[in-house]
């Protein structure tokens, strides 16, 4: 005798590997979109870490001192005026001028890394070697006279060596740091020698 149509336990087997091959597709689909998610985000974070080493390094090159340092801070000195053997040149080339201060700042509890300097950038301030640096920033800042630009964020851990006290003898600077999980966790390493560091004139 000739049958039309299926069991029901012939339905309930259909429906048994229908739901496994549809469960194993899904799967795989998931996994290839967390896959593509992850190798994205690292990429997202290699192009940051990228542009603040490229940013880090100019200011490297171009600093004639690290006025200050310590765990958390680093101030440069970035000369604003082309050098030109001329006795007004000379003097202005070795003052130091508001325009030409940069603070990279690590702030621990929220994770970045940034860039402040005077929001005047005509801002011709002559400032002595021995300014308390950290008080000037902090006055600066009180008046609202900084602007701050994001280096890197989500760091879980970071901070400055200090390699002297003296900005006389300082002659590189460096930042160590850890992006957070979310961010790839990559080990971060920015600046490096000043291989334009010159004296100021109240240099030993």
């Amino acid at each position: 005798m000739r049958r039309n149509g299926f069991t029901l336990i012939e339905v309930a087997i259909a429906s048994v590997v229908t739901s496994m091959v549809a469960a194993a597709v899904i799967g795989t689909i998931q996994a290839v979109t967390d896959s593509t998610l992850a190798l994205d985000s690292a990429a997202q974070s290699m192009a940051r870490l990228a542009r603040a080493d490229g940013r880090v390094a100019d200011h490297a090159n171009r600093a004639r001192l690290a006025l200050m340092q310590n765990a958390q801070e680093v101030l440069l000195w970035l000369p604003t005026e082309p050098f030109a053997n001329t006795a007004n040149n000379t003097s202005d080339y070795d003052t130091i001028h508001g325009n030409e201060l940069a603070w990279y700042v690590m702030d621990p509890s929220a994770g970045t890394l940034t860039l402040q300097c005077v929001e005047n950038r005509n801002d011709r301030t002559t400032y002595g070697l021995s300014t308390n640096w950290a008080g000037l920033r902090s006055t600066l800042q009180a008046q609202s006279a900084l602007t701050t630009t994001s280096i890197l964020e989500g760091l879980a851990s970071g901070g400055f060596r200090v390699e002297d006290s003296d900005a006389c003898s300082v002659r590189r600077f460096s930042f160590d740091g850890i992006l957070n999980d979310e961010q790839g966790g990559l080990h971060v390493q920015l600046g490096g020698r000043m291989p334009n560091g010159q004296r100021h004139p109240d240099c030993p």
